[in-house]
């Protein structure tokens, strides 16, 4: 059922698309003029259509996987401060991502979903990096379609952008926005290195400094540039400023820009002294991690030899010897973005405190610099992904039984072509050259990313809203009861999810409301004098791949209904009578293994009198 729903989802994609296809070569020749002009500034280049169509794909496919789970719950947390405007919020993290946060804050008001769904939450959450992403491909494509490049190298150059796990990791797979912000300065060095575009570059780059602080590791760059057109600065300081005041405007009229200034730029400063979190850099490999930065090199070392001050003195070194290239180089747009690349570096590899996840952004420039040079270089490019894939792969992978409807799919796809090609390769490399001719505007991954929000999001919203129990006067949910026993065969019984923390599902029909556990498992809880009657369906969660469970509840520690042997697939409904009773247990038997036994009891309501 559940597979069957993704597929008539993604068919009602296709269709969408193609519609929207057909309807732009019927549109009136003043749209066509209109297009022209518009296409020509940022979005002409129609092969570059399929290139982000795919990046589309890869992205909602691993929205799928199973995020970070503590960096969930920060998402969480702080949409609920935002649900009621940005005056409530209280973290620490720079404004114009908070402001994106706050706008799905007001989306989960207005739909009541609930916020314990990862899929639909990364989905919202992220919109603004699967943006950039297919934005930053668009860069790189606009540079590559007029090389006399081999068309090998150009395809390399697309694939380090379009399918570098590195971008994927961080972003769709954990939950991280470090695509976003660097993209904004990747677009804010290219355009700042010129006099007539230099203070949009600045006002990007300052965007970039309010998504996330870290874009300080680019500063030496736009720095030297500030002092190559000095006689231009105020254009800059004008730009720049509009920006900052723009985007904290909210919480200048909440009351709240200071607080919000300094927990986004001076609290996080000191949230994490340590040598190195997570990051193979330099500390890592001499002190090791989580070691405090404050600690000295080695025994009987000066206080002074310590990560945190030989890091500081460090980078700031390599960041003039940076500035000083940088102004009196006089270089290319590509060649400055290969020297903030490098200071990226730097800034991952010699400061303290730094993250798995800090070494992207020099991965992100040096792929976007390189494809801005007059003959490109594979070996840094390639060397920094790894590199930033590497660090982060060491914290999180890829997981997540959802993915695997679209691995089968991705495989019979594969099947089908591989063997179309074998069979018929002359008609397959005619076909293949007549699909990449095809006259696709630019814009169209643009409108499909909103056309896939719309559609999947308003799935979400119709299957939560057929899927939640609404309690009557006289009900409530059992687990809101006094819990006198919690046991269980493996993990931790969670409340909306399963057992590994995914939305609960069985044989293809989301719950919303639920106990997910595995067996054995044994779950009492003590009744309410006027308990009346206890209504509850069970069965094997989907996600379990050979789970056999047998059901059983007990009144009173005396059995008053029992399932029998249920797999996956299986739906099992229980109406009991408590009245009078004091305590119900809800109990699930492995019936021998318990290999995968995912065990949902879902809408486990009480009824009293």
């Amino acid at each position: 059922m559940e597979a069957f729903s993704l597929f008539w989802r993604l068919l009602v994609y296709i269709i969408v698309l193609n519609l929207y296809i057909c309807c732009m070569y019927k549109i009136k020749s003043a749209w066509l003029r209109f297009r022209d002009v518009f296409f020509d500034s940022f979005l002409k280049g129609q092969s570059f259509a399929f290139w982000g169509i795919l990046i589309i794909g890869i992205n909602f496919v691993l929205l799928h996987a199973q995020g970070f789970a503590s960096d969930m719950e920060f998402w969480r947390h702080w949409i609920k401060m935002l649900q009621s405007g940005v005056g409530n919020f209280t973290g620490d993290y720079p404004p114009l991502y908070i402001l994106w946060l706050r706008v799905v804050a007001v989306v989960y008001n207005v739909t009541n979903l609930s916020l314990d769904m990862d899929y639909e939450l990364k989905q919202l959450c992220l919109f603004p990096v699967i943006l950039a992403h297919i934005s930053l491909a668009h860069f790189v494509w606009l540079r590559l379609k007029n090389r006399s490049w081999a068309i090998e190298l150009k395809w390399v150059a697309m694939l380090l952008v379009v399918a570098n796990p590195a971008f994927y990791l961080d972003g769709p797979v954990w939950g991280q926005v470090d695509v976003l912000p660097v993209t904004i300065c990747v677009w804010a060095l290219w355009y700042a290195s010129r006099p007539k575009t230099y203070a949009l570059g600045m006002a990007l780059f300052v965007l970039g400094l309010l998504t996330k602080f870290q874009m300080i590791t680019f500063l030496p760059v736009f720095g030297a540039l500030s002092f190559r057109y000095r006689k231009i600065i105020w254009q800059a300081i004008l730009s720049a400023g509009g920006v900052f005041l723009v985007v904290f405007l909210p919480f200048i009229l909440s009351g709240t820009f200071v607080k919000e200034f300094s927990q986004a730029y001076f609290s996080t400063l000191n949230s994490y002294p340590y040598a190195a979190m997570n990051a193979g850099n330099l500390w890592m490999a001499l002190v090791g991690n989580m070691t405090p930065d404050s600690r000295p090199l080695f025994d009987f070392a000066p206080a002074f030899l310590n990560p945190g001050l030989i890091g500081k003195i460090l980078f700031v070194l390599v960041s003039v010897a940076v500035m000083v290239v940088a102004f009196f180089k006089r270089l290319s747009a590509g060649k400055l973005m290969v020297l903030a690349s490098f200071n990226a570096l730097a800034f991952f590899m010699l400061l303290p405190c730094m993250h798995e996840r800090y070494v992207l952004a020099s991965a992100i420039m040096c792929i976007a610099g390189a494809v801005c040079l007059k003959k490109f270089s594979l070996t840094w490019p390639l060397v920094l992904s790894i590199l930033a894939f590497v660090n982060i792969a060491m914290m999180i992978s890829i997981r997540g039984a959802a993915i695997w409807f679209w691995i089968a799919l991705a495989g019979m796809v594969a099947l089908l072509l591989f063997g179309y090609q074998l069979l018929f390769p002359n008609h397959y490399q005619r076909t293949l050259a007549k699909v990449g001719r095809l006259p696709v505007p630019g814009v169209v991954p643009y409108v499909l990313l909103a056309v896939i929000y719309f559609i999947d999001f308003g799935a979400s919203y119709a299957q939560m809203s057929e899927s939640a129990y609404k309690l009557k006067d006289n009900e409530t949910f059992v687990y809101d009861l006094k819990l006198l026993v919690q046991e269980e065969g493996y993990g931790t019984s969670q409340i909306g999810k399963t057992i590994d923390g995914n939305p609960l599902h069985l044989n293809g029909q989301l719950f919303v409301e639920g106990i997910g556990t595995h067996s054995p498992s044994r779950h009492v809880y003590l009744l309410p004098p006027n308990a009346d009657r206890f209504r509850v369906s069970c069965g094997v969660d989907d996600e379990s791949g050979n789970g056999v469970v047998e059901f059983i509840i007990l009144v009173d520690d005396r059995e008053a209904w029992r399932s029998g042997r249920m797999e996956g697939r299986q739906i099992a409904s229980a109406d009991v009578d408590v009245s009078g009773a004091r305590t119900i247990a809800l109990v699930t038997d492995e019936l021998g293994a318990k290999n995968f036994d995912h065990a949902d009891w879902v809408n486990p309501v009480l009824t009293t009198k």
